[in-house]
């Protein structure tokens, strides 16, 4: 098998960059372009780094660090390098390696299936690797290092092994009907055993989440010039929005996204509503609004507490999840005796108060503090092969013929494998480490 290597992080300029190597060549290439380095293992030393050419100058001054088979993520040699991040450095020294006999360049996520191939990890635990790349929230990292610890893997694998003593149990009830008891008891034990079985797969089934890509979206609306854009400026504390006096400043959504401590959000800016359009542009720049605030997670309304409220103020709060005030520093006009129990945030302008209890309140709104339980499955692949797991359990439980239960009772063990590929097609797992960057 051809050695890899690929660049592990974002391309661009950086302080450092990781380039990372796997396979036989592993050693060659220390030779090659390291001619310092002593291959220590799990030792980080600050090596030369140079073209393979004979005599060629030096291109960097790097970190290396040498990882031995099995002990390395691949479970092949590994060498991970950390020269400077310099796009230009980067790229010569992939081709310098390149050019090392038996190495190439990776393809998308060919580290991860290398260790799964050479029984690093299962397939179960290969997929919660994307998993832990993709997570944008608290509850979702610590789910996707659950799996990656084989938590549901091992669930899966101790189901499986049921299922193969039903298929023995059942096999042994074919021949030996006689000797333990008669084929009405044998019948007994295979239906309780099935029946715990579908009582396992329907448990793992219930605990499937679909993995969402898409932050969530918190919409904030109201009339124009009601302070959104500063709300969202002052939230995610930098000047990322045109703030100005004139009403209808903003005119079509904006995305701005929001860090907060348990997770990341989308907080969505969106043109002033009014029952009446002053033109064209302005009733577009209304109708965007209103189809945003439909597909909006939270609907933040936010009205200026210092002029007279809106006509459509109440309509607006009975769709409103959470309503803002904003200018409460200014007594002139307040309406804040008319809102009671309906207000919901009071901010200050240009103190900004109250913004850190609101930033506190979206955290708990869109993270809320409860304990997991039990780790959840976000792969569709790994659902559908419970569900046909269960429909062969159940078809086994209503086949009349022994024969028939236990090509059933095969099939779903089958099934149960393929969840953690000791069963895998190469089309399956192409789709699936497909979707990872090069250098993972």
């Amino acid at each position: 098998m051809e050695s890899i290597v690929a660049l592990a992080t974002p391309p661009g300029k950086s302080a450092i960059a990781v380039v990372r190597v796997s396979g036989k060549a592993v050693r060659e290439v220390c030779k090659a372009v390291l001619p310092d380095f002593k291959m220590e293992p799990r030792i980080a030393k600050l090596v030369r780094c140079r073209g393979v050419a004979c005599n060629a100058p030096t291109m960097d001054n790097l970190i290396a660090i040498f990882f031995p088979a099995p002990n390395s993520y691949t479970g092949e040699d590994v060498l991970e390098l950390f020269p400077h991040g310099n796009p230009f450095i980067v790229r010569r020294l992939i081709e310098e390696i390149c050019k090392v006999e038996g190495v190439r360049l990776a393809k998308r996520g060919e580290f991860t299936e290398r260790a799964f191939l050479n029984g690093k990890m299962d397939l179960t635990q290969a997929e919660a690797v994307g998993d832990m790349l993709s997570a944008s929230n608290s509850k979702s990292l610590s789910n996707a290092q659950r799996l990656l610890s084989g938590e549901v893997s091992g669930e899966i694998k101790r189901l499986a092994e049921r299922v193969k003593e039903a298929a023995a149990t059942l096999e042994l009830e074919v021949d030996f009907a006689e000797d333990v008891g008669g084929i009405e008891n044998g019948e007994l034990r295979i239906e309780n055993c099935l029946n715990e079985i579908l009582q396992g797969l329907s448990a793992l089934k219930k605990r499937f989440r679909k993995a969402g890509n898409e932050l969530p979206k918190a919409v904030l609306f109201g009339t124009p010039n009601a302070g959104k854009s500063s709300l969202i400026n002052a939230l995610v504390k930098e000047d990322r929005l045109l703030v100005n006096e004139a009403p209808g400043t903003t005119r079509d959504f904006v995305e701005v996204p929001l860090h907060l401590p348990s997770g990341d959000i989308l907080l969505i800016d969106t043109a002033g509503l009014a029952d009446t359009a002053q033109n064209e542009i302005d009733e577009q720049a209304m109708q965007k609004s209103r189809e945003i605030l439909e597909k909006a997670n939270l609907k933040i309304l936010v009205t200026d507490i210092s002029t007279p409220l809106p006509p459509e103020f109440e309509k607006w709060q009975g769709i409103a999840n959470i309503t803002v005030c904003t200018h409460t520093d200014i007594k002139k006009n307040s309406q804040l005796s008319t809102l009671n129990s309906q207000l919901k945030f009071l901010v200050a302008s240009p103190k900004n108060e109250g913004i850190k209890e609101l930033r506190e309140a979206l955290d708990n709104i869109f993270f809320p503090k409860e304990e997991m339980e039990e780790a959840w499955i976000t792969s569709e692949r790994q659902i559908a092969c419970i569900k046909k797991a269960e429909e062969c359990v159940l078809r086994a439980s209503q086949a009349g013929a022994v024969e028939l239960m236990a090509f059933e009772i095969r099939d779903a063990r089958n099934a149960l494998c393929s969840i953690i590929g000791e069963i895998s097609d190469e089309s399956v797992l192409n789709a699936i480490f497909s979707s990872y960057c090069v250098g993972k």
